[in-house]
C-alpha cells in the first residue's frame, strides 16, 4: 500500500461577519475534495501542542508524525540545512526576509512580508549588495527562495525569540524590533541593510514602475539546534516530500527523506501545480509515502486577502487536489490523507492553534451527512485525535477505515 498526504496550509478560518459567517473554504467550489469526502472518511486533530506557538515550524513536524514538543527547533536550523550551508563553531543561522514596511506617524508598519512576491533572481542582486556593503558585522548571507533568504551571524545562542513578519501584516513594528544588548548586532545589520536598500538602483526602478521599495529585511526563525529522527526508523517507510517550503525541505532532510525538486513552483497561487502533481505521483512508482505540500492559500489569509482565499482554495482544489486524487484512484493501491496544518485567519491575519480537518481516501464507511470538506468537520465527534503523531500512525497503519 501506498500513501500520498497532501498538506494544505491555512486552509480553514474563522467565519468571516460580511459573508453570512462563512468561510473561505465554506464559500468555495471544491468539488475535488467534496468526492473524496463522500469516498473517505473525516475527522479533527490537534496540529499545535499546548505552549507552543503556532507556525509551520509546529505544524509540519505534526504533519511528518514528530512530536513538535520533543524536536522543535529554530527554522533557521531546519532551512540551513535544506540549503546545505555549513555552520561554524559558534555560529547561528537566521531567517532573513525581504519586506516592505510603511511609514506612520509614529512608526513603521509592516505592509508587505513577501516584498511583492520578489523574485529569486532580483533576491539574489539585493542579497550581493549586502554580501558587499554590510560592514564590522561577523554575517554572511545565502540565496533561499525569492523573499525568504537566511543569514548567518557569529554570536552566542540567542535567549529571545525574534517575531516571524508573516504575522505582522498592519502592525506597528517598534514593540516588534530586536531589543536589549544581546541583539545589538542584529540592529546594526538591519540599519545597515535599510541605508543599502534605499540607495540600491533596484528600488529606484521599482519606484519608477510604480511599485513598493524593498526597503529593509528582518531577522528571525532562531532557536535551538534541530535533528529528526529517521522518517524511515520510525515507521518502516520511506519517504519523499514535494514542496516550495524551504523549512520542509529542511525537515525532510533532517530525517532523511527524499527532497523532490519542482521547478516553477513558489509556495503562492501562480506556483506550478502540474509540476507538483507530475513529480508526486511520479515518486509514489519509487517511495512509500509522499507528502505534497500547497501554502497558497495561508499567504493571501496573513495579507487579509478574503476574495484571493477564496479564489486561492478553488484554485487548490481544480489544479492539486484533483488531478492527484485521480491518479491516486487510477493506480489503485494508494491511501490519501489530506489535511490542514493549521488555521491562518484572513480576518485577523494571524495563525491559530485551533484544531483543524482532515480526510482519508478511501474508506470502507461513508461519512454519514457530510458533504464538504469544512470547518464543519471540527464539529463532529468521530476520528478525533489529540495530536499530529498519532493521526500520523493511525494512518500509516491503515486504522482509519
Amino acid at each position: 500500500m501506498k500513501h500520498l498526504v497532501i498538506i494544505a496550509s491555512g486552509m480553514t478560518d474563522l467565519p468571516c461577519a460580511e459573508r453570512d459567517n462563512r468561510t473561505p473554504l465554506q464559500l468555495a467550489e471544491t468539488p475535488n475534495l467534496s468526492r473524496a469526502l463522500k469516498e473517505g472518511r473525516a475527522g479533527s486533530f490537534t496540529s499545535i501542542p499546548d505552549g507552543l506557538a503556532p507556525g509551520s515550524d509546529v505544524s509540519f513536524l505534526s504533519l511528518l508524525g514528530f512530536d513538535p514538543k520533543r524536536h522543535h527547533a529554530g527554522p533557521a536550523f531546519f532551512e540551513a540545512a535544506a540549503l546545505g550551508i555549513p555552520l561554524g563553531e559558534g555560529e547561528i543561522p537566521l531567517c532573513l526576509d525581504f519586506v516592505h514596511l510603511q511609514s506612520s506617524h509614529n512608526d513603521m508598519v509592516m505592509k508587505d512580508f513577501t516584498a511583492g512576491h520578489l523574485a529569486n533572481g532580483d533576491a539574489k542582486i539585493l542579497l550581493k549588495a549586502l554580501e558587499e556593503q554590510v560592514v564590522d558585522a561577523p554575517v554572511r548571507f545565502y540565496a533561499g527562495s525569492g523573499y525568504h533568504n537566511l543569514m548567518v551571524i557569529k554570536s552566542p545562542p540567542f535567549e529571545k525569540l525574534l517575531s516571524p513578519p508573516n504575522e505582522l501584516v498592519g502592525e506597528g513594528i517598534r514593540q516588534f524590533m530586536p531589543m536589549g544588548e544581546e541583539f545589538k548586532e542584529l540592529v546594526y545589520v538591519m540599519n545597515q541593510a535599510q541605508i543599502i536598500l534605499h540607495n540600491h538602483p533596484y528600488n529606484r526602478q521599482r519606484k519608477a514602475g510604480g511599485e513598493d521599495a524593498v526597503n529593509s529585511i528582518w531577522l528571525w526563525g532562531n532557536g535551538r539546534p534541530g535533528q529528526l529522527p529517521s522518517f524511515h526508523g520510525t515507521f518502516g517507510l520511506r519517504g519523499s516530500v514535494v514542496t516550495a517550503s524551504v523549512l520542509l525541505k529542511g525537515m525532510a532532510r533532517s530525517a532523511g527523506m527524499n527532497v523532490v525538486e519542482v521547478d516553477g513552483a513558489t509556495g503562492f497561487a501562480d506556483t506550478h501545480y502540474a509540476g507538483k502533481v507530475s513529480a508526486a505521483l511520479e515518486e509514489l512508482k519509487n517511495t512509500d509515502v509522499v507528502f505534497v505540500h500547497v501554502g497558497a492559500a495561508e499567504e493571501v489569509s496573513l495579507k487579509g486577502n478574503l476574495d484571493d482565499k477564496i479564489l486561492a482554495i478553488e484554485d487548490i482544489d481544480r489544479e492539486l487536489m484533483g488531478p492527484l486524487l485521480e491518479g491516486a484512484r487510477e493506480r489503485g493501491d494508494v491511501r490519501t490523507l489530506i489535511a490542514v496544518n493549521h488555521l491562518a485567519s484572513v480576518v485577523q491575519m494571524k495563525y491559530s492553534p485551533d484544531p483543524v480537518p482532515f480526510l482519508v481516501a478511501p474508506s470502507r464507511q461513508a461519512n454519514g451527512t457530510l458533504d464538504k470538506f469544512d470547518e464543519q468537520i471540527l464539529q463532529s465527534g468521530e476520528n478525533r485525535f489529540e495530536d499530529g503523531p498519532s493521526l500520523m500512525e493511525a494512518f500509516f497503519k491503515n486504522k482509519i477505515q
